[in-house]
């Protein structure tokens, strides 16, 4: 085996007494939570260059079969562009709780925090930063988070806005192309191709909202069913938060 894989790391290699700089790992962590929106913004405004650049190329073309392939590309393109905006939205909700743990952890000895202290911070800020993001149904039986009325509870904040903004877009794009798909190439009537085109567009913006909300129920997850792998699935983000303790060597273990 490798060197790398064969190391043992024991206790005699920790510092005991090491500074975790926590105002700046904060400052950091903050800046991270305002890249994520500038990255979000920049993903938006490279799509509708792509768009305001191929468009007229494009429609310019005699061909239906390219025509409708050139806006399927765009499709596409839009859709993994979008998959990235959520998961910004994501990985910005995990950077705000780790920014309301580490102020937290200002109160705290250093030699006092521990891995066990940490989760418990982060876990109780996700319940206090819950209701502000989740919409919960059927109080007076389970409570279960809703994806549909968590979707439209964070739709007056301006990112949500911008995310629809690049729903619609990206579906105009799949109405484009199953028009001309059905119109020109299947030679179905204007009617029926417009009403297909609609459905599947509709559709297509139904199904990036619910993922929208879907992903951000996701965050908040081991709060309803108290899953260890819901809360590490999202801790597992706050990766600001892993550099305040180690992890229990296997001597320390075993003595």
């Amino acid at each position: 085996m490798l060197d790398y894989v064969n190391y043992k790391v024991d206790d005699s290699l920790y510092d005991e007494h090491k500074d975790l700089r926590l105002e700046k790992t904060y400052e950091l962590c903050v800046n991270e939570l305002g890249l994520q929106q500038t990255k979000r913004d920049q993903i938006i405004a490279f799509y509708i260059a792509i768009i305001s650049f191929v468009v007229p190329q494009i429609l310019e073309m005699d061909n239906a079969v390219y025509k409708a392939a050139g806006f399927l590309v765009l499709f596409v393109i839009g859709a993994l562009l979008t998959k990235a905006i959520i998961r910004y939205r994501v990985y910005k909700e995990a950077y705000w709780m780790t920014c309301r743990t580490i102020s937290t952890l200002f109160t705290f000895k250093q030699e006092k925090i521990s891995k066990e202290l940490v989760q418990h911070i982060f876990y109780n800020t996700m319940k206090k930063n819950m209701p502000n993001v989740v919409v919960v149904k059927n109080k007076r039986k389970k409570e279960k988070p809703s994806t549909i009325r968590t979707f439209l509870y964070n739709r007056k904040s301006t990112e949500t806005i911008l995310f629809e903004v690049m729903a619609i877009l990206i579906s105009l794009v799949l109405w484009i192309s199953i028009y001309i798909v059905l119109s020109s190439l299947i030679a179905c009537s204007i009617t029926i191709s417009i009403a297909a085109a609609t459905f599947a567009a509709l559709s297509d913006f139904i199904y990036w909202c619910c993922m929208y909300g879907k992903k951000l129920v996701d965050v908040y997850s081991v709060i309803f069913n108290g899953n260890d792998d819901s809360f590490n699935d999202t801790y597992s983000k706050a990766w600001f938060l892993h550099s305040f303790y180690r992890e229990v060597s296997s001597s320390a273990k075993e003595s």
